[in-house]
């Protein structure tokens, strides 16, 4: 999204609902391919919200964002840190849907711009950063409104290490399906099955295969917002939050009109927090009080 030059060249740089419940016993599934070994606290079962939200558990645990020297595609800002997500929580298992947007906030960005199909389930685009954080305050206060969170629960944007934390879902590899791009198609809607197919839009979610941990569309489909600002070196450490002050928020995930390498797990991208496009989208985070 940020500095948009050539995406095939990978040149871009830049519903019944119940109240929070407890911590209980509840591990995700085993994650596919190589795995490191997080330290796991479990949080509970998958939710669902007032707006048809399902909210997937993710455990507190420790692992190594950004990639290794030897990862094809990578990028001169993922240098590997070791991170510690000290707090379980719950993270949306898709990005927001245009139906889930106009419930919270009675408007349509996407309408009338280009490159957008228009429908329920497909994922709330032209949506910028400030935007999104709005959403994720209205959400919130709708639901306490009608009972449905604890003390002190809330809906935020994700950090950039809770995203890459939840995106790998305990997987070291490029992609939490492998290291190699070959099987992309199965998880994710990217330009080998977009742009190069005429279907130049976003996808309904949920369409293709989840990650370990029960997250759609991680790699591909939209970008997503994420809480911090943009840093060139990623911070390491125990719950990190990137830098207090910037000039650029960050997004992950890659779009849909990216090639592989824009989508794998550590790669990063940037935009003005104004910025908004037709592969730019969000996902929510629930906090544990």
């Amino acid at each position: 999204m940020a500095k948009r030059v050539s995406r095939r060249t990978g040149s871009v740089r830049t519903p019944g609902v119940r109240k929070l419940a407890k911590r209980a016993a509840a591990v995700p599934r085993r994650p596919a391919g190589r795995r490191a070994k997080p330290a796991v606290a479990a949080i509970g079962q998958p939710l669902a919200n007032g707006v048809g939200m399902r909210l997937q558990p993710i455990p507190a645990g420790s692992f190594t964002m950004g990639s290794p020297r030897s990862e094809k595609g990578r990028n001169a800002d993922e240098q590997a840190v070791k991170v510690t997500i000290s707090r379980p929580f719950f993270l949306a298992a898709t990005v927001v849907t245009q139906g889930q947007w106009r419930t919270v906030m009675g408007t349509e960005p996407w309408k009338g711009e280009r490159c957008v199909e228009r429908g329920t389930d497909h994922p709330a685009v032209y949506v910028d950063w400030n935007a999104a954080v709005a959403f994720c305050k209205a959400l919130t206060a709708a639901e306490r409104k009608a009972g449905r969170l604890a003390a002190g629960a809330e809906y935020r944007l994700p950090t950039e290490a809770e995203w890459e934390y939840t995106c790998r879902a305990g997987t070291t590899t490029a992609y939490s399906f492998g290291a190699s791009p070959r099987r992309l198609g199965e998880f994710a809607w990217f330009y080998g099955n977009t742009e190069a197919a005429s279907q130049q839009y976003a996808h309904p979610v949920g369409t293709k295969k989840p990650n370990p941990w029960g997250l759609f569309d991680m790699h591909g489909n939209t970008y997503e917002w994420c809480a911090d600002w943009y840093a060139p070196k990623l911070a390491g450490g125990t719950d990190p939050a990137g830098p207090a002050k910037g000039v650029s928020r960050v997004l992950r995930g890659g779009g849909w009109g990216y090639d592989p390498p824009r989508c794998r797990s550590a790669d990063r991208n940037k935009n003005d927090p104004t910025f908004s496009d037709f592969s730019g989208g969000f996902r929510v985070v629930l906090t544990v009080p």
